[in-house]
């Protein structure tokens, strides 16, 4: 049976539909990881995503060369260290392909 408005599975109690969710069983803190970003790519560094933090830490420097773009590549490279992996989009994932294409519990 289902259920044309349903907001939750009548199963397994997981959300439907589109949204998104604020995650909170992190390892580190987010607002420390923006807050060390002052120097580009710490925050990455500081969270475990040490590539991340290079590519970052390079690609703001090369970008202070033009200043305007310089300031704006640091602060997205603030706000994308406090929340990349913070935000979570549980319609956004593929479903895992079972028996017959399905997820187990969900038609």
């Amino acid at each position: 049976m289902v259920v044309a408005d349903a907001t939750f599975c009548k199963d397994c109690g997981r959300a439907l539909g589109p949204g998104l969710r604020w995650r909170h069983d992190l390892a580190w803190n987010p607002w420390t990881a923006a807050a060390l970003s002052i120097i580009p790519g710490l925050g990455h560094f500081y969270k475990g995503e040490r590539w991340q933090a290079m590519a970052w830490l390079v690609g703001v420097l090369i970008a202070y060369t033009a200043y305007p773009f310089g300031l704006l590549a640091h602060l997205i490279c603030a706000t994308n260290a406090a929340l990349s992996g913070v935000i979570d989009f549980p319609s956004l994932r593929l479903p895992r392909s079972g028996a017959g294409g399905r997820q187990a519990g969900h038609p």
